[in-house]
């Protein structure tokens, strides 16, 4: 009776140990010759071998019989050079299964630029994790997938590199395993293992046009007609040519009318509603409230501890939350060895720390055990908690318990500290829960400030980073408390594209109009979203010009002298807080200086006119107006440039607080020269990198985040771009603006304008655009275009005597041009040359002169609009280093207004048809419904996903 009761606990025991891998695999491994055991390269080893390059010496395919993680060999490859190298077997498989591929990898020297050695499926892109430079120890990686509905077999693959990436350096590959699973393990990522049925599904599925996109066009097309229409029968009246706020030149002390509108309470109710709605939005899915705080930081090599686990375990992952340390090393190296009865403790894994306020996770091997032992190999940077997952589970391990510890004094913090808010282990990382994109430099210096430590990131004036930690300050060191911030200024462009609109446009509806199309416009969803400091400088941007417009519509001598200067002032404040958060509100400093100057000379004109009318003695033009000019000019220098220079020092008092030598007031001054020193050479390339003039046209949108861990076919991203009913609507307004102004110049200054703009277009011909139409023809298309557009024009006007002259003259300059460039090849020093620089910016300044002189007679108030627009956009095209599409983000609210100036003129000449202007807004919200779960990291199906590429150049 006792054997059998002891041969039913062996059973028993024996079941409980195979059962949480019997719960997901029901069968052995379908890899044959799995340890390369058997045979030999010649004579055959159930295994083929190919690689990219087949040259002689480039590659070799070898078995080791010094190197093996099991048994007494190992499959070796050895790329010479960089190379795409692989081992390979068929294996059979059942339709719609999942399984469980894997293996054990040691590397030499594998390069760390391109896919190191890893696990794949044939003509697949996907990977397992792959292993790169040199690993002391046998790494596992394993790779989960599910057979297509007829897959009979598939083919795996064991190598370095991968499709589109090759590298060198030596790889050993042990242990092969293929397992048929039941169901796939909760957190497990399942890929398509039959590419080719996939490609068969694309084929199919195929349609000439996106059928968003089709829509999209057909209702554009539409309101483009209408936009058409207005541009033809539309005659601007008197209120539209003369100044807005005077009615002429008057010799009374008071002239007649101010250019005020104020906002009541109808107003603000409104602003708080549209802002109240846009921040509940904005809100949802934000980012976590919560984060481990309490931390461990190893000071020396060698330091170890080891946990029990409290019972037996088939390890699946372990996952890291990581902080930041003391210093900017935050790199760190990790070894952990589980405990087997017969060998002891023994190698399982190896960790490297790279990353910052962010889950991390490593898959094990489905190895059993009771404990753990983690080493420390390069102590670095801080370590807040430790998950540990057993095999199908979606909780840590509870009830671990510290062992053994052997640490240094110098290490700061507690072990325990790794395992103390084990409720806060994330087990699908994600944006909400860590930092992505450019939020590893922007948040990370935020709380080094609010730390007192030398910051990391010293690219931009630290007032965005300093108005950052303020979030960090009230919700601590977690997503929600290092994006809130930015997500407030996105809520605050409400209200003020609200003020911006009622003030310009004089009525409700069109400010409304404003706040609505800021609420859904894309790149102001997910740029005010994320943990960066452009939502800051495009709210300081939007109000230096708010307060300008104040100044520049209306008469200085009517709102009278300390009346006057209140919009300057506000003006220069809002100026100085855009330098000190980043340097493109320098930009803005020639339009606003251009504004300003403009309305001197107009005042100085009125003066003179007024004079020669010789007024009374007590007129504005003798009592205060000399010593009114002066004392103005005194005030901005105050306000543009003693004030901003104040206000970009005192941002830099919490970098001065850190201890240590060079942290004085100069300090300023040495990070602005490192500043326009680090953006001038900068030549690092990336691929979302795009020109500025791809940016309206949104020829390559940004991709911030690539979610993980997701369901079969799901999908989750965070891209910026425009949204298209509004960038495109943006260009097409433009054009009729540029119509509106030619109509308002003298006919001469039209030839010139078209001349000096296909010029530009000549001069600043994408390079790569240019490889593709070789020099020669270039240059002829080029003549030959500018020659017919003045012909065309010529026949327009008659054959103005004067144009004709213009024309004549225009074209010999740009032949002149022409020849003076001829063949030049376009690469980057080209665009760097002084000649280069010197004949775009004349050409440039031409056509901006041309264009700002006619928006000005044509209406004053819309000039500053496209002032702003202007300067805040002209200055990349001297840019060299690499831009992004998210550089057009602070044009965008002025964008914006001219949209809605367009919509006044046809509201206001054709009241009938508001109706379309509420289809129109309704075209950008609906957009902004259908891109919502792309701009805010929704999880959704890849084909939702893929419906919202409209062009193969949207590379999200």
């Amino acid at each position: 009776m006792s054997k059998k009761l002891s041969g039913i606990c062996f059973l028993f025991m024996l079941i409980i140990f195979i059962s949480p891998l019997n719960s997901f695999g029901a069968n052995g491994n379908l890899a044959q010759n799995p340890g390369f055991e058997e045979g030999t390269i010649e004579d055959g080893l159930s295994w083929t071998y190919d690689c990219w390059d087949k040259t002689e010496g480039v590659t070799q395919f070898l078995l080791d019989e010094n190197q093996s993680h099991s048994g007494s060999k190992s499959a070796l490859i050895i790329n010479n050079s960089p190379n795409d190298s692989r081992f390979k077997q068929t294996i059979k498989v059942k339709p719609n299964t999942y399984y469980r591929m894997s293996c054990w990898i040691k590397t030499q020297n594998v390069g760390s630029e391109n896919k190191g050695a890893n696990l794949s499926i044939d003509n697949s892109l996907d990977t397992s994790k792959d292993i790169k430079g040199t690993s002391e120890h046998w790494e596992y990686v394993e790779l989960y997938g599910k057979t297509s509905p007829n897959q009979e077999s598939l083919t795996l693959t064991i190598g370095i590199g991968g499709y589109g990436s090759t590298n060198t350096g030596k790889a050993w590959f042990d242990s092969i395993e293929v397992v048929e699973l039941d169901s796939m393990p909760p957190g497990k990522t399942a890929v398509n293992m039959d590419p080719n049925w996939n490609a068969e599904q694309d084929q199919s599925n195929t349609v000439m046009i996106n059928p968003f996109l089709l829509a999209f066009i057909v209702i554009m097309a539409w309101l483009t007609i209408s936009a058409f229409f207005i541009v033809y029968k539309y005659k601007p009246g008197k209120k539209n040519s003369s100044p807005v706020g005077t009615k002429g030149i008057s010799a009374n002390t008071q002239p007649i009318k101010v250019t005020k509108v104020s906002l009541d309470k109808k107003d603000f109710i409104i602003m708080a509603s549209m802002s109240l709605i846009y921040l509940l939005v904005a809100l949802f899915n934000l980012g976590d409230l919560k984060a481990p705080t309490t931390s461990w930081i190893p000071a020396e090599s060698g330091e170890n501890f080891v946990v029990d686990l409290g019972r037996d375990v088939t390890l699946s992952r372990i996952y890291f939350y990581l902080g930041l340390g003391k210093d900017k090393n935050i790199r760190g190296d990790y070894r952990i060895e589980y405990y087997d009865e017969e060998t002891g403790f023994t190698h399982l894994a190896a960790f490297s720390k790279e990353d910052i306020f962010i889950w991390k996770y490593i898959d094990t091997a489905p190895v059993r055990t009771r404990k753990l032992k983690f080493i420390v190999d390069i102590p670095g940077g801080a370590l807040n908690e430790i998950g540990i997952m057993e095999y199908g589970a979606t909780k840590p391990l509870d009830g671990i318990a510290i062992v053994e510890t052997n640490t240094s004094e110098k290490s700061t913090g507690s072990i325990e500290n790794l395992f103390d808010e084990q409720d806060l282990v994330v087990f699908k990382p994600s944006y909400k829960n860590g930092m992505y994109f450019d939020e590893v430099y922007h948040a990370r210096t935020a709380y080094e400030h609010i730390n007192k430590m030398e910051p990391y990131e010293t690219t931009h004036p630290p007032l965005g980073k300093v108005i950052m930690s303020l979030g960090i300050l009230v919700f601590g060191m977690v997503p929600f408390g290092w994006r809130i911030m930015g997500t407030l200024f996105g809520v605050a462009m409400i209200p003020a594209m609200y003020a911006f609109g009622k003030k310009v446009f004089q009525k409700r509806f069109y400010a409304f109009c404003a706040a609505f199309l800021m609420m859904f416009e894309f790149m102001h969803f997910s740029q005010t979203r994320i943990a960066t400091i452009d939502s800051y400088v495009t709210f300081f941007i939007i109000l230096m010009y708010y307060y300008m417009y104040d100044y520049f519509i209306n008469k200085s001598y009517v709102l009278g002298f300390r009346q006057s200067l209140k919009p300057l002032f506000f003006s220069g404040l809002f100026f100085g807080l855009g330098i000190a958060s980043k340097w493109i509100a320098f930009y803005g400093a020639a339009g606003l200086a251009l504004l300003f100057f403009v309305t001197k000379i107009n005042e100085y004109n009125d003066y003179k006119k007024l004079i020669a009318k010789n007024p009374p003695k007590d007129s504005w033009a003798y009592r205060f107006y000399p010593l009114y000019i002066n004392s103005t000019f005194l005030y901005c220098i105050f306000a543009f440039i003693l004030m901003p220079l104040i206000i970009y020092i005192m941002s830099y008092i919490p970098w001065m607080q850190v201890p240590g030598e060079g942290h004085g007031l100069s300090l300023f001054y040495k990070n602005s020269l490192d500043m326009f020193d680090y953006h001038a050479n900068l030549v690092d390339s990336h691929p979302y990198q795009s020109a500025w003039w791809e940016w309206p046209i949104m020829v390559k949108p940004m991709a911030f985040y690539f979610g993980s861990d997701l369901g079969p076919n799901m999908a989750s991203k965070i891209f910026t771009m425009g949204n298209p009913a509004i960038w495109w609507t943006g260009i097409l307004v433009f054009g009729i603006f540029t119509v509106f102004a030619l109509s308002k110049v003298k006919k001469y200054f039209v030839p010139i304008f078209a001349v000096s703009a296909i010029a530009f277009v000549y001069m600043v011909f994408p390079s790569s655009i240019a490889e593709v139409i070789n020099s020669s023809k270039l240059e002829i298309w080029s003549l030959i275009i500018c020659a017919v557009v003045l012909l065309l024009l010529l026949v327009f006007f008659k054959f103005d005597k004067k144009q004709l002259l213009a024309s004549f003259a225009s074209y010999a300059v740009f032949v002149i041009t022409v020849l003076a460039f001829y063949g030049a090849e376009r690469d980057t020093s080209f665009y760097k040359q002084f000649d280069t620089r010197l004949a775009i910016l004349i050409f440039l300044a031409i056509c901006i002169s041309i264009l700002l002189r006619g928006i000005y007679k044509y209406d004053r108030k819309l000039l500053l609009i496209m002032t702003a627009m202007v300067f805040q956009y002209i200055p990349w095209i001297f840019v060299t280093r690499s831009t992004y599409i998210y550089h057009y983000f602070s044009i965008v609210p002025f964008l914006i207004l001219s949209i809605v100036y367009i919509i006044k003129i046809f509201v206001d000449n054709y009241p009938k048809g508001k109706f379309l202007t509420y289809i129109y807004l309704g075209l950008v919200f609906a957009l902004f419904i259908l891109f919502y779960p792309g701009l805010s990291g929704l999880e959704v199906p890849v084909k939702y996903m893929e419906n919202m590429k409209w062009f193969n150049t949207w590379y999200f």
